[in-house]
């Protein structure tokens, strides 16, 4: 009986733990459905620049997703290890903030390199004009967010 108890507790809690990331799961698919939905509408494709357009930018926005993904990551990571040290009441933070400032530096980097690539990969498929409107588009976008998240937190403030 204890056994079956303990299978039903695991069980439980796994569903418990998994539960998270779906919705995690769900507004970011919600988030990115809004912004293809808002990114079309500013950019006004024809049929033939958006077949075009879609696979070129997803395929650079995810990889623009993974550079930010990796830097949080390791900035979480220096994060950790500066709490570590200091609990030891070790002082190496000159080091650890040298390591993020590289990290730091290389991501902001390679998201340029992403960047420059993207305009010349749809180059051939759109007008400039078209790039220069997703540019703004896109921080009109974050903007918009922003907005939100902001609206958000003060109505849920007490």
């Amino acid at each position: 009986m204890k056994r079956i108890l303990l299978l039903f507790f695991i069980f439980i809690g796994c569903n418990l733990i998994a539960q998270p990331n779906n919705k995690q799961d769900d507004r970011f698919e919600e988030l990115n459905a809004m912004k293809v939905a808002f990114i079309t509408n500013q950019l006004n494709l024809t049929s033939v620049e958006a077949q075009n357009f879609w696979p070129i930018y997803n395929k650079h926005t995810k990889a623009f997703d993974a550079i930010r993904i990796k830097q949080r990551l390791e900035l979480r990571q220096n994060k950790k290890n500066d709490e570590d040290l200091t609990r030891l009441k070790v002082r190496l933070k000159d080091d650890i903030a040298d390591k993020f400032i590289s990290s730091f530096l290389k991501a902001e980097a390679q998201q340029l390199e992403l960047k420059k690539a993207l305009v010349n990969n749809l180059k051939p498929y759109i007008s400039s004009g078209k790039i220069m409107q997703l540019i703004k588009a896109e921080h009109d976008f974050k903007r918009k967010m922003l907005q939100e998240l902001k609206k958000r937190r003060e109505k849920n403030r007490p």
